[in-house]
């Protein structure tokens, strides 16, 4: 192999090397594989590509998701405990206080996501039509007398 075929591969791996640092790093803060393949100028080919022929890029990969769905937690969590606040409206136009001019605002909670959020942690006992007998069993009572309904 010549010098200058070397050096062309060497150059290729280190562009290779920044543009997966480049998805990694964009897929941890969005989730979204597409996106973050075109952030870093990398076909989705390519990028699976990496992962099934490279398994630390694979594990890196899995990691990056992982941290992607930690801070939707973490906001899911934030929106349902601590609230968010929501911009007053009359008429479609935000209303401002007369005062100082800045929006008023109410805190909003989410009680679906507090509800998503204790199904996900606590499913035995959050879980749709959870009853205290956990024995699934339904009596019936069946009767000749329609008045008995």
């Amino acid at each position: 192999m010549s010098e200058t075929q070397s050096e062309k591969q060497r150059i290729r791996h280190g562009r290779s090397r920044q543009r997966k640092e480049q998805f990694l790093k964009h897929l941890a803060a969005n989730g979204n594989i597409s996106a973050a393949g075109r952030f870093a100028d990398v076909q989705r080919s390519t990028l699976y590509h990496w992962k099934e022929t490279d398994p630390h890029f694979a594990f890196l990969w899995d990691d990056a998701l992982e941290e992607a769905a930690d801070a939707l937690e973490a906001e899911a969590r934030r929106r349902a405990v601590e609230g968010y606040d929501e911009p007053i409206t009359y008429g479609g136009k935000i209303i401002c206080n007369p005062e100082t001019g800045s929006p008023l605002v109410r805190k909003k909670y989410s009680d679906g996501l507090m509800a998503f959020l204790l199904k996900a942690h606590r499913p035995s006992r959050f879980k749709a039509g959870h009853t205290e007998d956990q024995t699934g069993s339904i009596s019936i009572c069946i009767s000749h007398d329609d008045s008995a309904l």
